[in-house]
């Protein structure tokens, strides 16, 4: 007996998704030749901050950087076509996230979504139709796909909205409407709705609609009857996110992966109402039907269990997850936070006693400071960074770090413990006892 996950849907709305997420692929990946992004985020700085367990990884030459993303822009172009679109899917995710791991300076929610929809596309046939592949070898054409294709990749698009808007459901959010309140007061000068932005009541109603919207648009997009205006919300929402708040290519990502969640003959019907020729085989409902083996069944199980229980892992740490960002990274936690922060290192030298403070221009730049000085986990690798150049210059010192930070409108205070050595501390998975709490105040702005 043919079990759930094995029965077959039209292949359309799978191969819509791989045309249209392999397009803004290939968007992004002109835009970081454009912008010089690639030599700014990889030659410039002379120290990074790398992710636990991939140390390992470091930029190439000048030359090899550019090499490497312009292989990741052939591969998501292959993708997009559908041209060995596995292959091409796994090359173009394993390039993108190798060029990610080198600075967590740079991380952004969107980089993590894109790596985990490569992955899931390397695992599917979504270049049976509509590909490459199918206009070479027309026997391999297939109209249908198993269903557990189809909503793999709706659970990933579902997850980044659902636990986007369960991080909402905070005080600063809902009480204070901030972020939203710096933001949209920095906005007052967009065409038609600037005038309003600075009001405090405008603020709260975004900051509410926003919840919402993240919480329910899975399920309007999934019911029939609201589909329609669903859609026409997730166009204006991100359009309007993307022309208030510079977010990159996030918006429009979402806006193209989102009508997976329609029916999945979809792209044909819109073919058909538009009267063009649709390049799809027939439907065959009884071609290739199986029943899925253990080991495939584990793997989606697995899959699914790791996205659903990494975004929580933050309720094990102690304090505001917001201001330690302990299990912040990596669980859609989408525009929660606005943070400024300056961190005065503190070097000691152990044997004479001599304090000097850190010019971290010597070792950062601009943007790396920046992000450094509201994140724990980079002031802890910076002040190691620190001290290992002392030591390879014979010198054994203390590091501490004086990091005063404002979250959401509220008066800078201590992030870290200016006592604590943090050349002795470890980055491990375990609570930072250094990270000082929060102080019980109320934003000001």
């Amino acid at each position: 007996m043919v079990n759930q996950l094995s029965k077959r849907v039209d292949i359309a709305s799978v191969v819509a998704f791989r045309v249209l997420f392999g397009g803004a692929m290939v968007v992004a990946v002109g835009r970081f030749f454009a912008h010089g992004w690639i030599h700014e985020y990889t030659q410039v700085p002379t120290h990074f901050f790398t992710y636990w367990g991939f140390g390992w990884v470091r930029p190439w030459s000048a030359l090899g950087m550019n090499v490497h993303y312009a292989v990741m822009g052939v591969a998501a172009f292959s993708l997009m076509v559908g041209f060995y679109a596995r292959a091409s899917a796994a090359l173009f995710g394993l390039l993108f996230a190798g060029a990610h791991l080198i600075d967590k300076t740079n991380y952004l929610n969107h980089y993590y979504f894109v790596v985990c929809v490569s992955a899931l596309l390397a695992c599917m046939p979504s270049d049976h139709a509509c590909s490459v592949r199918t206009w070479l070898r027309p026997e391999q054409a297939r109209s249908e796909v198993e269903v557990w294709c189809l909503w793999l990749l709706r659970f990933q698009v579902g997850v980044v909205y659902v636990f986007g808007g369960a991080a909402k459901l905070n005080r600063d959010w809902l009480w204070y409407a901030q972020p939203l309140s710096i933001w949209l007061n920095a906005n007052t000068e967009v065409p038609l709705i600037g005038r309003w932005l600075h009001l405090k009541s405008v603020a709260y109603a975004f900051s509410w609609a926003g919840a919402f919207y993240d919480l329910t648009i899975v399920g309007w997009l999934l019911w029939r009857r609201s589909r329609p205006m669903a859609y026409v919300a997730v166009v204006g929402f991100h359009v309007l996110t993307a022309r208030l708040f510079q977010i990159g290519i996030f918006p429009w990502v979402m806006i193209a992966a989102s009508p997976i969640f329609f029916e999945p003959s979809w792209p044909r019907a819109l073919f058909k109402r538009l009267r063009i020729r649709w390049p799809f085989v027939a439907v065959d409902a009884e071609t290739h039907t199986r029943d899925l083996g253990g080991a495939q069944k584990f793997l989606i199980a697995s899959y699914v269990c790791v996205q659903t229980l990494v975004p929580l892992r933050h309720w094990a740490y102690p304090g505001n997850p917001l201001w330690t960002e302990q299990g912040f990274r990596f669980s859609w936690n989408v525009m929660l936070m606005e943070k400024n922060g300056a961190v005065e290192m503190r070097v000691t030298d152990k044997r004479t006693g001599k304090t000097s403070i850190v010019d971290n221009s010597d070792y950062l730049t601009r943007y790396q400071t920046k992000m450094m000085s509201t994140q724990p986990d980079m002031i802890l690798q910076y002040a190691h960074m620190i001290a290992q150049n002392y030591r390879a210059r014979g010198a054994d010192v203390a590091v501490c770090a004086d990091a005063q930070v404002s979250l959401n409108g509220r008066r800078p205070q201590p992030l870290v413990d200016p006592s604590v050595d943090l050349a002795l501390e470890q980055d491990t998975f375990a609570a930072k006892s250094w990270i000082l709490p929060l102080a019980a105040s109320e934003p000001e702005f």
